[in-house]
């Protein structure tokens, strides 16, 4: 069960990277100019939610050992 978890959080992971790789791309920039506006608030949001998400599953694995 340990090693499902485990992979739950490798993908959360990956999508945080992922999420990140592509906000910052330099295509994703050219094509909207006002991409850039406020996105310091749209950035901690979206990594806040993967923050939550993963402490969530460490918690549920935690609980699960018991």
């Amino acid at each position: 069960m340990e090693w499902l978890l485990a992979i739950v959080v490798v993908v959360m992971v990956a999508g945080l990277a992922a999420t990140l790789i592509i906000g910052q791309s330099k295509s994703n920039k050219e094509t909207d100019p006002r991409y850039t506006q406020n996105t310091g608030k749209k950035w901690l949001r979206l990594g806040g939610i993967y923050v939550v998400g993963i402490i969530a599953v460490a918690v549920i694995a935690i609980a699960l050992n018991d």
